[in-house]
């Protein structure tokens, strides 16, 4: 019944064309049960008289008009559910994808990228091939053989009765496989998740596979993984395809019966010759069905287990999200303030933040820093509430941002992550994804202001260069350059800069620092980096040591102390002097 009402709830939308995909079938099923009798009638003027060619004539322009009736209904009745399938497979893909989309990071750090996908596409297209073969399918199967038993009945019941009697028996060991068959199917639809996972993987990280020569490797983990999908689908086939064995045999064993049977009553003269007729095209349509249905069990197997794999992840809730009376504020000043913040990302591991409190003011930048590990970066993924701290606030312009609505506080941000992503596209749209309607001049003013624009120029179209997914046809200090680009463009009041000139060297980082500088002037900015030469200028340094903080101050007051900061340059200038 679960599956029932998931299925239901799919086909919102798109239920008319279903009903009207069943309705064409059923229209089938009914010119399905005319033609033998029509041609019984021939077989009975001939063996027993009677018929003219007038009443042949009409006999055999209605005969055509039946199968014309049922050529037209069957294509109506695949396309309606085509549709209805076509239409379900879009609008349950771009319900999966916006809903996961939505999910907190919390929930993307426990999952596998590749496993997302095979639910989000795979499980789906299961669906799809249920709705689009397997409904129509399983009505005709249903109501042709019940019609025609039920003709047969009226006939002959005795013999009727006969005939029909290895359907039940058929039903009873069907019935057994396919109380297995959606568990091993799961298992199926499980493995393939973790074939495509694994695929994922192991392309996106090749770079590393190759440097390392694990090529050997990453392929005997691929072939393991594949084998199992492999041994997994077979088991599962081996045991669905039973049922269709079963009907096969069931419909011979119904054929050697309405021989005997049938063929005993004619000779006896207990029925003509035209009835017997009639039997055995019925019985060869009955058992045809039941052995398309067999077959489309596995089809419903697969759509069971996808339906609740999607539904499962449509479950999956997530906690950052508005407030009931979550409101703008009129006239934000854009000060960021970290009140009290006590965060960890699993509690049973402990805080990775404790009772972390500093203020930005409007226009001000503070920076971060601290030694690996100590909740430099995790302070930037608090501030667009990527996360919610178990403790304390995070504030922007005095109000909790959980009290703020979300695309509000995320539409005044802009960032650079430590981990530049850019998408496959060209060098233009991945500048422009910080503001989508930004016209060409203020794009190139922004990659002037990065300055990515000398290297976009020596680039073979420009603008309009394919960078590749992640922007592999690019270098790293490229990347970087492009995503401070995307940063400007941007133009928001709150800025997040994590490792910001990690990736370039230091001819660029210098050009890139003036930049960010004047950039920096109107606004309210965050900036984490490991490498204490790129906050020397920061209106406050705050520094972190397990997740507390131990100092605040300017470059000068610090290094002036005896402190960790202190301590933290000298390692640095001394690793410096010993690279030289």
């Amino acid at each position: 019944m679960t599956f029932l009402r998931q299925f239901w709830d799919i086909l919102e939308g798109r239920r008319r064309l279903l009903a009207l995909s069943v309705l064409c079938g059923l229209a089938f099923a009914g010119a399905n049960l005319l033609p033998p009798l029509m041609i019984a009638k021939v077989i009975e003027w001939i063996t027993e008289g009677g018929g003219s060619p007038d009443e042949l004539a009409l006999l055999s322009a209605s005969l055509l008009g039946v199968y014309l009736l049922r050529g037209a209904t069957r294509y109506g009745y695949g396309r309606f559910s085509h549709q209805a399938a076509y239409g379900t497979l879009h609008e349950l893909m771009i319900r999966v994808y916006r809903h996961v989309q939505g999910l907190p990071h919390r929930f993307f750090s426990g999952e596998r990228t590749g496993n997302l996908i095979s639910r989000s596409i795979n499980d789906i297209e299961a669906v799809e091939d249920f709705i689009a073969h397997g409904v129509p399918e399983t009505i005709l199967a249903l109501v042709i053989p019940v019609a025609m038993a039920t003709i047969l009945l009226t006939i002959d019941t005795e013999l009727a009765l006969i005939t029909l009697i290895p359907i039940p028996l058929a039903g009873l060991l069907i019935f057994r496989f396919v109380r297995r068959v959606r568990v091993m199917w799961r298992q199926v639809r499980s493995a393939l998740s973790e074939l495509i996972a694994r695929v994922h993987d192991n392309f996106a990280g090749i770079r590393v596979i190759k440097a390392f020569v694990q090529e050997d490797v990453a392929a005997h983990h691929v072939e393991r993984h594949s084998a199992a999908f492999r041994d997994a689908s077979i088991q599962a086939n081996s045991v669905s395809l039973l049922p269709a064995g079963i009907v096969e045999a069931a419909g011979g064993i119904g054929i050697v019966l309405i021989v005997w049977a049938g063929g005993s009553a004619a000779l006896a003269a207990r029925i003509e010759v035209a009835e017997l007729f009639i039997f055995i095209i019925y019985l060869g349509h009955i058992y045809q069905p039941f052995l398309q249905l067999a077959s489309i069990n596995d089809v419903l197997q697969k759509a069971a287990v996808s339906t609740d794999r999607v539904f499962q992840l449509l479950a999956v809730e997530t906690d950052i999200v508005d407030a009931a009376n979550a409101r703008a504020p009129e006239d934000p000043d854009w000060v960021v303030e970290f009140r009290d913040i006590t965060f960890a990302y699993d509690e049973a591991d402990g805080p990775v933040l404790r009772d972390v409190s500093f203020v930005i003011p409007a226009g001000h930048v503070v920076a971060i820093v601290g030694h690996t590990g100590a909740g430099k970066t995790t302070v930037s993924h608090l501030l667009p509430r990527y996360y919610d701290p178990q403790q304390g606030s995070v504030r922007i312009s005095g109000h909790d941002i959980r009290r703020l609505p979300l695309d509000w506080v995320r539409g005044h941000l802009a960032s650079v992550d430590q981990d530049v992503f850019l998408f496959h596209g060209t060098v233009g749209d991945n500048i422009r994804f910080g503001r989508p309607d930004a016209i060409d001049h203020d794009l190139r003013a922004a990659a002037s202001a990065a300055n990515a624009d000398e290297f976009i120029e020596q680039l073979p179209a420009g603008y309009d260069t394919l960078i590749g997914e992640r922007g592999v046809r690019l270098s790293g200090g490229q990347k970087q350059r492009l995503a401070i680009a995307r940063a400007i463009l941007r133009d928001a009041p709150i800025l997040i800069l994590d490792e910001a000139t990690s990736a370039v060297d230091t001819h660029t980082e210098l050009l890139i620092q003036e930049a960010l500088t004047r950039l920096m002037a109107q606004r309210t900015t965050l900036v984490i980096a490991h490498r204490l030469s790129t906050v020397r200028h920061a209106d406050c340094i705050v520094v972190l040591e397990q997740g507390r903080v131990v100092e605040t101050g300017s470059h000068d007051e610090l290094l002036a102390g005896d402190g960790p900061y202190r301590r933290m340059i000298g390692a640095q200038e001394l690793l410096t002097e010993v690279g030289g």
